[in-house]
């Protein structure tokens, strides 16, 4: 993960990118959340910060932002049309969402690691990401029997 504005500077840089006010500021709003937010959630937090942040802008810097590492896209339904954004560097972690309030939950799981570590083993693979969410009712919103 990048853990400083120079950091984050230098690598725009590098790639011959401007460094701007926005995209310093989108990051930090991911930086910052325990949540996981959408581009609408990153959005809105930004804008309210300046009023001159787009959701066109969100867009574009999640992309750039993801192409450059810094950022992980992860999909929360099994539709994968809702998608997240965090900063790189968690440890891998899946995801659980409430179909009822749309919680989402991470968590980590021994059974999924070893299913991994088998297939890398068995199909001689190199996995550097990998996708598993589950979708279903959390406590709250369990159907009362």
């Amino acid at each position: 993960m990048i853990h400083s504005s120079g950091d984050f500077q230098s690598s725009l840089h590098s790639k011959g990118m401007r460094v701007t006010g926005q995209r310093k500021l989108i990051l930090k709003v991911l930086e910052e959340t325990g949540d996981h937010l959408d581009a609408e959630a990153v959005f809105e937090r930004a804008h309210k910060r300046d009023e001159r942040v787009s959701l066109a802008t969100v867009y574009r810097t999640l992309q750039l932002l993801k192409g450059m590492g810094l950022v992980d896209q992860h999909f929360v339904s099994r539709q994968h049309d809702r998608e997240v954004f965090e900063p790189v560097g968690a440890e891998e972690h899946y995801h659980f969402s409430c179909l009822k309030c749309g919680k989402v939950v991470e968590f980590r799981s021994p059974l999924i690691d070893h299913a991994r570590q088998q297939l890398t083993q068995e199909l001689g693979i190199n996995i550097l990401h990998g996708c598993a969410c589950f979708e279903g009712y959390c406590a709250n919103c369990m159907p009362k029997e």
